[in-house]
């Protein structure tokens, strides 16, 4: 989230700076109109859910935590979720499994973003500033087959091309501290670039008490 914050303020700064230009002499009233009536460039985050509950989806107060925090940042969010069925469906009240039931991920991520949703297939980078995963075991389970293979997981083939889009272009990819799942393939090994000090991962592993973000240093 810092990396989103600074984002934020620098695009903030370089609008002020823009406007504090006085060309041909203005008066500081006529710099003053001019700051007011130039619009302040917003950063563009693309928010991507896996589902709609901790067990089987994304952790709804997580999500609801980071669109209040960008939104309160002034950055302009559009968010995302891959077009597939869930791994399972949790019965929240008992923690359990419920047999005979399949949802999908898309749609269950629609109840978070209230319908603004798109499917995970159009996200690119070119037209985002920075990507965040929040947390919950949609991650593990929809996201990638983690939950399952442990470490030898297959990631979803529209998630890792995002992150390899975002990583590759410089931007910041953020995720919540219980967003579950390791490098998805030998392209995402450990370096200084990855802000979890000693583990090669994209996510920090469940346990994590901090927010990863690749910021791409």
């Amino acid at each position: 989230m810092a990396a989103v914050r600074a984002l934020v303020a620098s695009r903030l700064a370089a609008a002020s700076a823009f406007t504090s230009l006085s060309p041909g002499g203005r008066t500081p009233s006529q710099r003053a109109a001019l700051h007011l009536s130039v619009p302040r460039p917003a950063a563009r985050v693309a928010l991507v859910l896996s589902g709609c509950g901790v067990y089987d989806g994304t952790e709804i107060h997580e999500a609801s935590a980071i669109l209040v925090h960008l939104s309160r940042g002034g950055a302009e969010v559009q968010i995302f979720a891959p077009d597939v069925p869930q791994m399972h469906v949790i019965d929240h009240t008992k923690g359990q499994p419920s047999e005979g039931e399949s949802r999908n991920v898309l749609t269950e991520s629609a109840r978070i973003a209230r319908g603004k949703i798109t499917d995970l297939a159009n996200l690119s980078a070119a037209n985002h500033d920075a990507a965040i995963f929040p947390g919950g075991f949609g991650a593990a389970k929809n996201l990638s087959t983690f939950a399952v293979d442990g470490k030898d997981c297959k990631v979803n083939k529209e998630v890792e091309r995002v992150l390899k889009e975002f990583h590759q272009a410089g931007k910041p990819i953020g995720c919540d501290a219980s967003t579950s799942l390791p490098a998805p393939a030998a392209w995402w090994s450990w370096s200084a670039a990855l802000c979890c000090p000693g583990v090669s991962c994209v996510w920090c592993w469940q346990g994590e008490s901090r927010t990863c973000v690749d910021e791409h240093r």
